[in-house]
């Protein structure tokens, strides 16, 4: 009997080890998928939210061409036509058009919309709000979705004009502005294509008009409320929207889960290989929070470097410059020489701009040709100020491969906190203004020259 006792207790005993082993097992192997599906998730969330943030802002700059129509006939919208049939090259485009005073004076196409001509956007109205906003910060303006007078949904973009009263002041003039098809602006994100990676979407924003959530797009899986998802704040312009994803299985309806539970009496065997993945998870996580931070063709940060560190910096309330940098006609070398040489020219400005640096600082690539650079304590403004004549003299002999002499320059704003700014939206509106002022500054020169 005794004998027969010892087995049983040892049997028991292996049945609640093995029990709880296998059960460790299982719950670290789920954990594993989810942080599997974390990682890709976070990976995908920033790709996608890059590209939807490049279709809609490549549609709206459209309105810039517009705008510099008025402004090169002093104020006079003539061949309106013919350079607004140039810009609707996009099966998205639903019209462009012009408001001089905020009352829509020409449309193309014509044929429509002939219900938006003479409509007023300083008053009250769908996307009218937006049309005050662009007048009152002059500033290139997102508005939508919303229903439009002619039917149907739409994005709009309001760009306010400005020319001059012939005494050299700037007159607000008016709007220009490009309406896009909704939901149809947004298929050159390829948004559809998450439901491949085994994905559901959402994209909303809290509608000015109701203060309620507005879904703005959304795949066509809901949501479940126990499975994990990533949500991250999408700026386009003046718009705040939120951008979520989450993964359309939940760790059960996934065949490997049940193949893991059936593999846990393999104790010893699963144990080893969790040491070894986990070592490849963390290798993995930590290459791909690298590849998040880091733009992949200059290898300097991206704009999540500065933003996620101007917090820090605030907060602990030191003395810091920051300087806004866009490089001057770059889109003028896309298009004579080709993107290749427009990347090259990125490459060898970052490169001239490290070489210079030798003192603490961050420097990031926050656009197609926009640099964010932080020089930390007072003692290195004057380094930085210093630094960047430099490099404005350097780069007048630059020569690129396939381009040959290149005359690059660059336009700069500088704030420094807390001189200039208590947070990051007032240092970046700040240095972001006397980089506008700056650029346009050289652009009368340049005019004025000519």
């Amino acid at each position: 009997m005794l004998e027969n006792s010892g087995i049983s207790r040892r049997a028991a005993a292996t049945f609640i080890i093995l029990l709880i082993l296998c059960s460790l097992a299982v719950y670290l192997l789920v954990e594993r998928k989810y942080q599997f599906e974390y990682i890709k998730m976070e990976r995908i969330i920033l790709n996608q939210s890059n590209r939807l943030t490049n279709v809609l802002t490549r549609l709206l700059y459209k309105t810039q061409a517009l705008s510099a129509l008025v402004v090169q006939h002093n104020g006079k919208v003539e061949n309106f036509e013919k350079v607004a049939a140039t810009l609707l090259d996009d099966p998205a485009i639903l019209n462009v058009l012009a408001a001089p005073g905020g009352v829509v004076r020409a449309v193309y196409p014509v044929e429509g919309n002939e219900a938006v001509l003479g409509l007023n956007f300083f008053e009250k109205g769908a996307g009218n709000q937006e049309a005050v906003e662009a007048r009152d910060t002059g500033r290139l303006v997102l508005g939508g979705p919303f229903t439009l007078v002619q039917g149907g949904e739409a994005l709009v973009g309001r760009l306010p004009v400005y020319a001059d009263d012939g005494k050299g002041e700037k007159l607000f003039w008016g709007l220009v502005s490009v309406t896009l098809k909704f939901p149809q602006a947004l298929n050159g994100a390829e948004l559809d294509k998450l439901s491949e990676l085994g994905l559901a979407y959402e994209i909303w924003r809290v509608s000015p008009e109701t203060n309620e959530k507005q879904v703005i797009a959304h795949s066509a899986y809901e949501y479940n409320d126990d499975a994990p998802y990533i949500e991250v704040p999408l700026t386009i312009f003046n718009a705040h929207w939120f951008f979520r994803v989450s993964p359309i299985k939940l760790w059960y309806q996934y065949p490997e889960s049940w193949l893991y539970i059936s593999l846990g009496v393999l104790v010893s065997f699963l144990l080893a290989m969790l040491a070894q993945h986990n070592l490849d998870l963390r290798r993995v996580r930590s290459q791909l929070e690298n590849m998040a931070y880091h733009d992949p063709l200059t290898g300097i940060l991206n704009r999540r470097g500065p933003f996620e560190r101007l917090p820090v910096l605030i907060g602990e309330g030191g003395y810091f410059s920051l300087y806004y940098l866009d490089l001057n006609n770059f889109k003028t070398f896309n298009d004579t020489y080709g993107h290749t040489v427009g990347d090259r020219i990125l490459q060898v400005f970052t490169e001239r701009v490290r070489k210079r640096m030798d003192f603490p600082h961050l420097f990031a690539r926050i656009g197609g040709d926009e640099f964010i650079l932080i020089a930390y304590g007072q003692e290195n403004e004057e380094k930085a100020d210093k630094l960047f004549n430099g490099i404005r003299v350097a780069l007048q002999d630059l020569v690129v491969e396939g381009a040959g002499d290149v005359r690059i320059s660059f336009s700069m704003g500088k704030a420094v906190y807390p001189r200039d700014g208590n947070n990051i939206d007032e240092l970046i509106a700040h240095a972001d203004g006397d980089m506008y002022t700056e650029k346009r500054t050289r652009s009368g020169k340049i005019g004025a020259t000519a």
